[in-house]
């Protein structure tokens, strides 16, 4: 199986962008069937069973680095600077799940771990609308994804 994690709180304007994806993704017909897309909501470390029996996981959240809003960003584990808080929005987010990985897999091999993240602005609260470079992101990263299905070799235990 080929997990796409998706982080986001819906309500949360732009910092929904992770579930905007998760609903575009569930909605696509032409995804491998070993590919399996969850809504993580905004709790990072209950993330951590999909990381089971996978040599690869994709992970799709916003963040808000003070770059250009609506930029994309694929970055691989060992490209993160986890001690950056910064790099997700989430109480204990996406920078606390990889920050654990190494720990929760010691002594047998972690998956391949790609973030894929769109640089966000201001959080709007108790909107689901994205700004206008933000949804315009959301067809980068649904491109993004479908590449990784693509370029992905399905574990053994698939």
């Amino acid at each position: 199986m080929l997990p796409i994690v998706c982080f986001g709180n819906i309500w949360q304007g732009d910092d929904g962008f992770g579930m905007h994806v998760f609903q575009r993704l569930c909605d696509l017909q032409s995804l491998p069937s070993q590919v399996k897309v969850f809504d993580a909501g905004t709790a990072g470390l209950h993330a951590l069973d999909y990381f089971e029996n996978c040599s690869k996981v994709v992970l799709v959240d916003a963040a808000q680095t003070g770059g250009q809003i609506g930029s994309v960003h694929r970055l691989h584990y060992a490209d993160l600077d986890l001690s950056d808080e910064e790099f997700s929005l989430h109480g204990i987010g996406v920078n606390h799940l990889l920050t654990v990985l190494p720990v929760v897999f010691e002594g047998r091999a972690m998956p391949d771990v790609v973030v894929l993240v769109a640089e966000i602005g201001a959080i709007h609260p108790f909107t689901i609308i994205l700004m206008p470079p933000v949804e315009a992101a959301v067809e980068k990263v649904i491109s993004l994804v479908q590449k990784e299905c693509m370029n992905s070799v399905s574990c053994a235990a698939c």
